[in-house]
């Protein structure tokens, strides 16, 4: 067979200079010279017929295109298919050389729920919620080993919204069930049973109604398990905005993310109009902020959301969101807190299928690191004058410091500032550690990274009313009993004039504390506590107070006691507080605490 009867394509000779020009022979008359040219007749048979250039040049070019198109197809499908499937590796990070990263924007999710929820709220209001996004390290991490079918176990601290008061009642939960479907931790749960329909998943609510973080910051390992993999905390009604409880609350930050398990840990804040009502925008939001901060955690905010709305529509939102303590939300109002933490969740597995885990450092970049810090941080030459000794005179040789050439070089010059070991690690410090304890700039730099790595942290005691496997046991407690109001809240009670009662301790920093109840609804009197003998140093607590919620507060009782076994008294003052009842002296103990 000749080389044109194999080749169709050269057919196209008809339209122009044959082969035989060229000196070669063709065996087909169409291709020789003295074939008389074809007739514009024949020529519009022959488009018609399919000979036209475009589809001729199609046919020819059809496999490199659809080779250099298989790639790209596959990528197509294996991001449709990838929030489905458990276990497939994360999707490669496109970049497009224009000096800036191609991010695919995650704020909607990349699932047909994602997109409900933007539809609902508007990206802006979704926007809005995240108070703090961070790195998204440990939440990523979290919905990684969940997309790998492992079990996922939930654990919720907080007050009376997470525990649901008042939207579910029922004979073993009159205050309302933490388990009823229309409560936040339920919907939270469908939401993961739904997503990964193959894995077990384990819902904790540890949320007790009255408590906040300071309670938690010392005992709330009682009340989730220790390797849990995502924990919620709920306290932006139920906590003060005394700047002391920023301490409690870097506390309780360090004490879970030193878990084992390495949990992410996401700030769910809730919001009320009575504390609105009595404090405006400045409510603890504003004390716990700084610490999530500080600590990369996230914050969902229900108050960023709904805050403007409350101001233009104060009654309908109070009825169509909250009950009639404006205290406590409805389904609704529990409905929205969902769907913010749910689109939040979603947005993260949207990044990780889109671009993976954090990527974790090399050694000699982190805080770890032993090389000197101009290997990191070049300062190869001075730029300032000693600082100023005399007020009035300036110091020798000023005028180099408005040497424009050493200021020019400081654009080149390499600032490779140390990072964290891992995108998981939390700071080495807590957030309220004076650095003078643990670093000194008048000193050489330490070789290595252990002067801070290394450090100790404190042993946490909590004797706790509300600890079920091990509750509460005062050695002594005459003219006190135990107290549980409606099968939630345990405390140590006492209405009796100088009733005593008596806890041991372990003390491993020096800080001892009571967390007691207080409300101007319930008659509640005064008592003061001691640690050990001193009883001339005892602190007067009073559980009365004009606010109008009933919560426990955390008060400290002595700041420097020595490190070993000691012991509380508590005993019931023979005054009040009380402004309109001389005899109330109910006093209620929930734990006491030391570190």
């Amino acid at each position: 067979m000749s080389r044109q009867s194999r080749d169709p394509d050269l057919e196209l000779s008809a339209y122009g200079p044959s082969s035989a020009s060229h000196g070669e022979s063709s065996s087909s008359p169409l291709l020789n010279d003295h074939a008389p040219p074809p007739s514009p007749s024949r020529r519009r048979r022959q488009t018609a017929h399919g000979r036209h250039p475009a589809l001729v040049g199609l046919r020819r070019w059809w496999k490199p295109l659809a080779a250099l198109s298989f790639p790209f197809v596959c990528l197509f499908i294996y991001a449709l298919v990838h929030p489905y499937v458990p276990g497939l590796p994360p999707l490669p990070t496109v970049s497009i050389d224009t000096g800036k990263t191609a991010l695919r924007d995650c704020l909607c999710g990349a699932t047909r729920e994602g997109e409900r929820l933007c539809s609902v709220y508007r990206p802006e209001g979704l926007r809005t919620s995240r108070l703090v996004e961070g790195t998204g390290a440990r939440v990523r991490n979290m919905l990684a080993h969940a997309r790998d079918g492992r079990p996922i176990k939930v654990g919720i601290l907080g007050g009376s919204v997470s525990a649901c008061h008042g939207v579910h009642p029922s004979k073993d939960y009159p205050q309302g069930d933490p388990n009823g479907p229309g409560c936040y931790p339920s919907l939270v749960k469908d939401w993961f049973e739904a997503t990964f329909p193959d894995n077990d998943v384990e819902f904790m609510n540890g949320a007790i109604g009255g408590m906040d973080s300071s309670y938690y910051a010392f005992c709330g390992t009682h009340h989730i398990a220790l390797d849990v993999d995502l924990i919620v905390l709920e306290f932006d009604v139920n906590d003060q905005t005394d700047i002391i409880y920023q301490s409690f609350f870097d506390q309780l930050l360090r004490v879970l993310l030193e878990f084992q398990s390495q949990p992410a840990v996401v700030i769910l804040g809730s919001w009320s109009p009575q504390v609105a009502q009595d404090v405006g925008y400045g409510d603890p939001q504003m004390v716990h902020l700084p610490i999530a901060h500080y600590y990369d955690i996230p914050y969902i905010s229900m108050k960023r959301v709904v805050f403007n709305h409350y101001l233009r529509y104060p009654d309908s939102m109070a009825q169509a969101f909250f009950q009639p303590d404006l205290l406590h939300p409805k389904a609704r109002g529990h409905r929205v807190l969902a769907d913010l933490l749910i689109s939040y969740l979603e947005s993260e597995l949207c990044m990780l299928a889109t671009h993976g885990l954090p990527v974790v450092p090399e050694h000699a970049d982190t805080i770890a690191s032993t090389l000197s810090s101009s290997s990191l941080v070049e300062v190869p030459f001075p730029l300032d004058t000693l600082h100023l000794v005399d007020p009035v005179t300036p110091p020798d040789n000023w005028e180099s410091t408005f040497d424009p050439a050493p200021l020019a070089r400081l654009t080149s010059e390499a600032r490779h500032f140390v990072l964290p070991l891992t995108p998981y690690s939390l700071p080495p410090v807590a957030a309220f550690t004076p650095l003078r304890d643990v670093v000194d700039p008048h000193r050489p730099d330490p070789p290595s990274g252990r002067h801070v790595l290394g450090l100790a942290q404190p042993k946490l005691f909590c004797a706790d009313a509300n600890d079920r496997a091990h509750p509460m046991r005062p050695t002594s407690y005459e003219g006190w009993r135990e107290f549980v109001w409606n099968g939630e809240k345990h405390f140590w009670v006492s209405d009796t004039v100088s009733a005593r009662i008596r806890v041991e301790i372990k003390v491993s920093a020096g800080r001892v504390a009571i967390y007691y109840f207080r409300s101007q609804h319930y008659d509640l009197g005064d008592a003061k506590c001691w640690v050990d003998d001193n009883e001339q140093g005892a602190v007067d607590l009073a559980g009365y107070w004009t606010k109008q919620y009933n919560v426990a507060v955390v008060e400290y009782i002595d700041r420097n006691v020595t490190a070993g076994d000691h012991y509380v008294t508590c005993e019931v003052a023979p005054t009040t507080s009380h402004p309109t009842n001389p005899g109330a002296h109910n006093f209620r103990i929930v734990a006491v605490m030391a570190t």
